[in-house]
């Protein structure tokens, strides 16, 4: 008779690292399927020889960076917030969204304060560009968009308000890239971002969409105040960027700003402001358009 070996599909008990169990399936396999499963699956990708898994957890959800015995600590405040946060509002919050918050009350308390919590005249956001904020790494975290779009729409629909949102797009960005270096690219996106923040309020959301786009989820904002907005922002990430160095003139930006419908689909949304964007850039650059 000939055996044939089968590889087992690791249990929760057989995954490489001490305390997934008690601070991660306890927790959140009951409660969370969802945020359970995502956390799984970046343990099961981790290499074997890993041995920072909560912090490369942590690293994986926000951007944010912490080491050994700090990623644990901070990870069994991740899961408390999340709880809290849960308690607070009276539904599920996904664990993305409840680290990105932590780490974002976390700055906060450090007196890492948010660009728009600066005073104007306090911060230059050219010199500052070089400075990584929470609100930055929380930006930059990846899929952290469509989950806030969800999440709003949801509120939206519950509270009867309006919402909006608004997808900007750096003009030329390649050629930036190609004329100076990826580094110096990254540094003017992260500028850019600074001015976004400076202009938006603080109730705003802005996400990075992919490579050199932008989306902002705008609560109780109507169609027309997002036009006002859309082109606000264009004029002042023109005006703002002609102080960097090297640049001939100021970056300019085109902008899509759309109003959310109680029937549209979150995904469906997305893709018609991003086709509306599309369309006009194809017209013409450095502008703003609506989205039907």
């Amino acid at each position: 008779m000939i055996l044939s070996s089968i590889t087992p599909t690791p249990s929760h008990k057989e995954l490489p690292f001490e305390c997934f169990s008690l601070l991660i399936q306890k927790p959140l396999e009951i409660a969370d399927p969802v945020s359970f499963n995502r956390i799984k699956r970046l343990c099961l990708d981790m290499p074997p020889q890993e041995t920072d898994h909560f912090g490369l957890i942590i690293q994986k959800l926000t951007g944010k960076i912490f080491k050994n015995r700090e990623g644990r600590k901070h990870w069994q405040m991740i899961i408390g917030h999340k709880t809290d946060m849960e308690a607070k509002l009276g539904r599920l919050v996904g664990i993305q969204t409840a680290a990105i918050d932590y780490i974002d009350l976390l700055g906060k308390a450090r007196n890492n304060l948010t660009i728009s919590e600066q005073p104007e005249n306090g911060l230059d956001p050219i010199r500052n560009a070089k400075s990584q904020e929470t609100w930055v790494n929380r930006i930059y975290a990846p899929g952290y968009y469509l989950e806030k779009m969800k999440e709003e729409m949801l509120r939206s629909k519950r509270y009867k308000h309006s919402l909006s949102a608004i997808l900007l797009d750096v003009d030329k960005f390649h050629k930036i890239n190609e004329d100076f270096s990826y580094q110096t690219g990254d540094e003017i996106l992260t500028i850019i971002v600074k001015i976004i923040k400076n202009t938006i309020r603080t109730v705003d959301i802005v996400t990075r969409y992919s490579g050199d786009r932008f989306l902002l989820i705008l609560p109780n904002t109507n169609r027309r105040e997002a036009m006002e907005l859309a082109e606000r922002l264009r004029g002042n990430i023109y005006e703002r960027t002609k102080r960097i160095a090297g640049l001939k003139d100021g970056v300019t930006a085109t902008l899509c700003a759309g109003q959310y419908l109680s029937n549209d689909k979150s995904l469906e949304f997305m893709k018609q402001i991003e086709n509306t964007l599309n369309a006009g850039k194809r017209n013409r650059q450095n502008a703003v358009y609506e989205m039907e």
